[in-house]
Formats: C-alpha cells, structure tokens, sequence
C-alpha cells in the first residue's frame, strides 16, 4: 500500500511538472505590456535628439530628419558632421557639395563660427538651392540652446557670398524661408500612415505641426504662432519671426476633419522690407504725431516731435506729401517680459490706416517727400508673468510640509523654487518641470519641506526660471509666508 501511494505520488507530481513546464514553453496569448521597449530606453538614456534640415527631392524647399547623436558628443561639432554626412530619408537630398569638410567649429557670446573646406564654396546652379543651404545649415545650429547666430568661413575667412546667395560679412540669425513647401506625395502617405498608427498624433493639430516642423520654414521655439482661420481642410496662422509677421498657410491632402494630417503649405511675408535711411541720397528721418491727413491728396500734416539732435536740424513740414509707392508700416506691440520687455512685430498697412493723433517715424527723399513710415502702436500691452502660483496664496500660514501649485510658460518648463526665512537663509530648494514649455503653458507642482522651526517667523516662496543664455534669474515670483 505504501509502495502504491508512493508511486502514484511519483506519477502525479511528474505530470504536474510537465503541464507547469508546457506552460513555460507554451505562447503567451497575454504577454505582459512593457510601455517603453528597452531598446528605446537605453537610447533616450545614452542619446539626445537633434533636428537636422536638408533638400527635398526637389530642392525647392527643406525637410526636417531627427537624428540621434552621442549624449556626451560635442553638439555643434556632431550637428555639423551629421549634416556633412547628409540625409536618411530618400526623399531628401544633401546641402554641401560633395568633398566639403569642417575644418573647425568654436561658439563665442552666443555665435558659432564654423569653418569649412574651400569646397563648401563650390557654385550652385540656382539662387534659391544656396539659400537654402544656407538657411539649413543656420536654422540646425541655432536650434541649439544658447546659440543666437552663425558665422560662416571658408577655410578661416568671411565670405560675402555662398554660391548665389549673397550673406554679407556679419553672423547669420535664424532665417525664415518664404514661398511654397514641398512634399513628395509617397512621403505624404507614409506622414499620413504613422499618424493613423498614433505615432505622429500631433499631425492632426495643425497648430502643433507648427510648433514640431515649423523648423522646416525657420520657425524657432521663441517665435510668436497665432492660428488665425481653420475650416474645409485649410489653415491659416500668423507667426512673428525677428521681429516681422509672416502669413503661413496650411491644408490637409487627404481630406478634412480630425482624422486627417496637417501640412505646411505657403509662407508669405505680411510686410515689404523698408530700405535704411541713405544720407548720401539726400534722405533724412523725422519724428511726427499726426495732426490731419488728406488721403486723396496722400498729404499728412504732422506736429514735429524733436526727440534727437539729427530731427531737431532737419527743417520740413508741417505738411508733408507721401508718395504712391511709400512703403507704410504699424509697428504693434505683441508682448511684454520684465527681462525683455516689449515685443515688436512689423507688417504692411495702407495709408487710410494712418488716424488723427497717430505718432510717427518718416523716412523723406531729398525732395522731402515721404518714402517710408512708420506708425507707432499707442496701446498697453498688459503683462501677463510667465509663471502664476496658485498656492499657498500671499501671507498664508503654511507649515511642513507644504504643497506648491502653478502654471509656467517658460524655456524648456524647467521651474524653479526657493524658500527662504526672513534672515535670508535658505530653507529649501527644488526643481520641478512642468507639463508644458514654452510658448505653451504647462502645469507644476511640488511639495517643499524645511526643518522643524522653534518659533513661528517670515518667510519668502521664490519661483523662477532659469536664462538659457547666461543662467541669470527670469520670471521671479514671489510669495511672503509665514513659516510655523
């Protein structure tokens, strides 16, 4: 009897083990969900992503490629180098000719110069294929943190001149590329493909195509974006590039609705470029605010407004004749920061704009003849912080811990806090990043702690953010407390 339990113990453990063994074996039907592969992972961690701009197929305009480059790697050098090594996708072509080679790169206050082969000079065959090499090359540096403009040299010299394209002697800033922008129609299927599988979703928001490609067209993260108009599978948004407005349009190629993708169609300048005042010709520059206008005769009776030593010699008016090609500018006013206060924007206005009491800068012909004017905007822009504590709230007793709650429009929605007591002494410091970064507003919060207190005192909350040009403080709040 014994011996028989054994043996049937024997047998029922061994089929036991070969079930549990045939499930290891077996597929799992409901394999376990890793939400971000290893692979990916590892990447991110020994990585960082850079934009890089090249061609299209038919060089009329440019495309962006992401490319991941060593994390400890030195970013302008790699930047430059990958570009050298040209572009991935096969619906994009080079921007160097063939032999060029970096010779050197350095950043000084702000201005990378980099340093080429003579082949980098090589003649194109079209104007419009040089500048955007050109616009290439300077919109992926200065889509680097704390890179403000580019210096081109050619084997240790400034050059004038870039196959076709004329750049002057002074560094290059960020360049918006204006005219229609390309697509090859097989890339657009595959856009419209890795949207549909959720791995593009922002292709379906046209206002977030903007802020993700808008490099494409020279659109920067600090760029002022305004989505204007968005029906029947078009768009259209005004964006303040440098200082100027820019109409951008865009539209949807496989139909409309939200289960469609977004494409940047056309860029067009909403302002025509006003010449410098040329002494030599005769011309000067006077200030004047409005007193009547005659807008058939395209006559403007102005009250001088003497504000420097060169105005105040110049003896024209009160009458002053404008003439039927002048170019007529309304200066606006699109925002306001304590670190760098009003933002201006340039665009192209008609002569029945200009009103009664309007403040203006005239440009006049040695015939004292308007040639150019400048409107002023007379509105307050009212200033909107670039961060709001929500809580704890002013002068609120708090005790720790205690939480801090916010919304942040700053670079990168990095956010800083700080408390410190009434005699200056740092309680507590925190990083925290919000949901958002700039130009969006993002949401925050952190929880910030400090050492038992033997009696209750001041104290002052400091949230801020941090320049990505020199590290000095920006956006600084602050809430007095009181520390229990």
């Amino acid at each position: 009897m014994k011996k028989f339990s054994l043996a049937v113990f024997v047998l029922l453990a061994v089929i036991l083990m070969g079930g549990c063994m045939g499930n290891l074996n077996a597929k799992d039907d409901n394999p376990p969900i890793n939400p971000k592969p290893l692979a990916q992972e590892v990447l991110e961690n020994q990585t960082k992503e850079v934009s890089l701009y090249f061609l299209n197929d038919k060089s009329n305009s440019l495309t962006m490629e992401k490319r991941f480059i060593p994390k400890d790697a030195d970013v302008l050098k790699q930047v430059v180098l990958e570009l050298i090594k040209g572009p991935n996708e096969e619906y994009s072509r080079p921007i160097f000719p063939a032999g060029t080679r970096l010779l050197s790169i350095d950043m000084q206050e702000g201005t990378v110069f980099v340093n080429f082969s003579k082949e980098f000079l090589q003649e194109g065959d079209d104007e419009k294929i040089d500048k955007l090499r050109v616009a290439a090359l300077v919109n992926a540096l200065t889509d680097i943190l704390g890179v403000n403009s580019v210096q081109i040299l050619v084997e240790g010299n400034k050059v004038e001149q870039v196959g076709k394209c004329k750049i002057g002697l002074e560094p290059l800033k960020r360049i918006m590329v204006v005219g229609d922008v390309y697509y090859n129609p097989e890339k657009i299927k595959r856009l419209q493909e890795r949207a549909d599988f959720g791995k593009e979703a922002w292709r379906f928001d046209p206002l977030q195509v903007l802020r993700k490609e808008g490099g494409i067209i020279g659109l920067g993260e600090q760029d002022e974006i305004a989505l204007k108009e968005e029906f029947s599978g078009k768009a259209v948004a005004e964006v303040v590039h440098d200082g100027k407005v820019y109409k951008v349009e865009l539209i949807q190629p496989f139909g409309k609705g939200s289960n469609y993708i977004w494409l940047i169609h056309k860029v067009t300048p909403l302002f025509t470029p006003i010449p410098d005042t040329d002494p030599t010709k005769g011309e000067t520059f006077i200030y004047g605010k409005v007193k009547a206008i005659d807008y058939e005769a395209r006559v403007i009776t102005i009250e001088r407004e003497y504000q420097d030593a060169r105005d105040l010699k110049n003896e024209v008016g009160p009458e002053i004749k404008v003439l039927p090609h002048a170019i007529i500018h309304f200066l606006a006013k699109v925002s306001y920061t304590p670190d760098s206060g009003v933002k201006y924007a340039e665009k192209d206005i008609s002569l029945n704009r200009i009103k009664v009491g309007d403040e203006l800068g005239i440009i006049l012909t040695k015939d004292k003849e308007a040639r150019a004017i400048i409107v002023s905007d007379p509105s307050l822009i009212p200033y909107e912080p670039n961060i709001k504590v929500l809580s704890p709230a002013r002068n609120e007793a708090v005790s720790s811990p205690f939480k801090v709650i916010g919304k942040a429009r700053v670079f990168e929605g990095g956010v800083n806090i700080r408390l410190i007591d009434n005699s200056g002494n740092v309680l507590n410091e925190t990083f925290v990043q919000a949901s958002n970064s700039a130009p969006s507003w993002g949401d925050f919060e952190a929880i910030v702690s400090y050492k038992p207190l033997k009696e209750p005192r001041n104290g002052l909350l400091q949230v801020f953010s941090i320049s990505p040009q020199d590290g000095s403080i920006q956006n600084l709040v602050s809430i007095p407390l009181r520390l229990k």
